[in-house]
């Protein structure tokens, strides 16, 4: 038998006003020794948000000072917050154990 890590995300959507704040949330079972949040808009390729050891100032300039993510490795939770969404934040959103691209 193949064991593995088990992702749990929210919700399949969530719909957000345009200045309202939110949060993903996200709950994974395993061994995640690193964790990182995706954005894929719609006909594009997944892009990379930020990971547990990313900086404020590494994420992509369209997330500086919205996007924000605090690992808990006690509870096994890595939520997505955002900050006074935007309509350009409508996307798909996933979480990943290891990176995926």
């Amino acid at each position: 038998m193949i064991q593995g890590d088990t992702v749990t995300q929210s919700s399949n959507s969530t719909l957000v006003k345009e200045t309202e704040d939110t949060t993903i949330h996200y709950k994974y079972d395993g061994t995640a020794a690193y964790l990182f949040w995706y954005i894929q808009d719609p006909n594009q390729a997944p892009q990379l948000i930020l990971s547990d050891y990313s900086q404020a100032e590494d994420l992509p300039p369209r997330f500086q000072n919205r996007f924000s993510a605090s690992p808990d490795k006690t509870e096994k939770i890595f939520h997505l917050n955002i900050t006074a969404a935007v309509l350009s934040d409508s996307a798909t959103y996933f979480c990943a154990l290891r990176p995926t691209l």
